[in-house]
């Protein structure tokens, strides 16, 4: 146990601490980044889903594009990490924003004169989602490596009450985008918020870890980042429980838009508020974690914060009030913060910098599992109807939740994460050397 490194965490106060952070310049531009993209992501979410039911009537189809969204983080992220820990992942972050800004110029003006087809929806979505898996392995090691191991759970903690944050305005945005102006007006505003992250971008002073660990074979690498994750325990289980609840919880968030016109039958404006009470109650909890949480508590927050997520949704699914959705989700959004800041806390705070793109990239495919659990609830959805699809899904996840924790109870007894608490795991990073 790492008894030394654990005192002198515990040393510099809360306080302190967070100060330190946000006085970090390339940590303020990483994480208004970081808010753009999230902004984005739920604007869109909501904008697109209702726009191509509307066009199609078809719950499936707007599962698909879900689909389409996320799938690269499946086939990529592993890749993407190894190539993060080997180039400037500087560059990286410039080069995604710009693509991103032309992208969604091109889908803007498409829209605009009239041309934009369900073609060009899932082609441009999937571009997206091509440069948004890069998020883990490249922005947000890129905080790890500004703020250091220390001050990592505050950093996170910090960015995801931020991102959260924008779950508030994102989905009232892309709703009222939609009734006021158009689809147009939701990809035009991706055009200005991502030509604003290219500008930050540009603008971030980083010095780029050193790369003298990795293996100039790019399966090497790959196998460095999977042998080290073998090697932690914490990490594994974190993983397992990532892959649960893209796979069995976030689903649900792709037949909002479903709910609120065939259940609540409330217009996009009112569609987009119920997500945004989730991101309120996000917010909320994001900041509590930041200010209050300790190392070790990380694995408790995250496995109660996940199971708290399942139990909303499933009482989401059996709802027929519009009313009785939002105080619902609300409580919900405490527990999926809980979940979505240590995630990449416990991963961050348990991977030293030479292996941190990989790992992050692992990290990122197993959140790429959300594309097969959108296609499992679209087929769900039009089988038996969104409701019922999202109760299935969340009993599914419940119990393999239950299941993965009775088979690692040591995960809730974690206390002390960090890479040097046991001298094993510097014998992965080289190797056994």
């Amino acid at each position: 146990m790492n008894t030394a490194g654990t005192r002198r965490s515990r040393a510099i106060p809360p306080a302190l601490q967070r100060r330190r952070v946000f006085r970090n310049g390339p940590f303020r531009r990483l994480w208004a980044i970081g808010s753009i993209n999230s902004t984005m992501r739920w604007l869109e979410t909501l904008a697109i889903g209702i726009f191509v039911f509307d066009q199609t009537e078809s719950a499936f189809l707007v599962s698909l594009i879900a689909f389409l969204r996320m799938v690269p983080m499946l086939v990529l992220g592993v890749f993407i990490g190894i190539v993060a820990d080997r180039l400037n992942r500087r560059q990286m972050l410039i080069a995604g924003a710009g693509l991103l800004t032309v992208n969604y110029l091109v889908l803007g003006l498409l829209a605009v004169t009239d041309n934009l087809q369900l073609w060009h929806i899932a082609a441009g979505t999937l571009f997206t989602g091509i440069v948004w898996a890069s998020d883990f392995p490249v922005r947000r090691a890129m905080v790890g490596d500004a703020v250091g191991q220390d001050l990592v759970g505050v950093a996170m903690g910090m960015d995801s009450a931020t991102n959260n944050f924008t779950r508030i305005i994102g989905p009232v945005a892309g709703g009222a985008l939609l009734a006021f102006i158009g689809v147009e007006g939701a990809y035009f505003a991706g055009t200005i918020l991502f030509g604003a992250g290219l500008l930050l971008a540009l603008t971030i002073d980083y010095t780029e870890p050193s790369h003298e660990g990795s293996s100039a074979n790019p399966l090497a690498n790959m196998v460095e980042g999977f042998r080290y994750i073998r090697s932690d325990s914490v990490i594994m289980v974190t993983l397992v429980i990532t892959v649960v609840m893209n796979l069995f919880a976030f689903p649900y968030q792709h037949m909002v838009p479903v709910m609120g016109e065939e259940v609540f039958r409330v217009n996009p404006i009112l569609i987009g508020l119920i997500t945004s009470v989730e991101g309120l109650g996000a917010t909320l909890g994001a900041l509590t974690i930041a200010l209050r949480s300790r190392p070790q508590h990380y694995t408790r927050i995250y496995l109660y914060g996940s199971i708290v997520f399942l139990v909303v949704i499933l009482l989401f699914s059996r709802t027929p009030w519009y009313i009785a959705a939002l105080p619902l989700l609300f409580i919900g959004g405490f527990g999926m913060a809980s979940f979505g800041t240590m995630q990449s806390v416990i991963v961050l705070a348990a991977t030293p910098p030479a292996v941190r793109g990989r790992v992050m990239g692992v990290l990122a495919v197993t959140i790429g599992a959300g594309p097969i659990g959108a296609l499992n609830i679209g087929l769900l959805a039009t089988l038996f109807g969104a409701p019922a699809g999202i109760m299935i899904i969340s009993l599914v996840g419940l119990a393999t939740l239950s299941l993965t924790v009775l088979l690692s109870p040591q995960f809730v007894r974690a206390r002390d994460i960090r890479p040097n608490a046991n001298s094993a795991k510097a014998a992965v990073i080289t190797g056994g050397r």
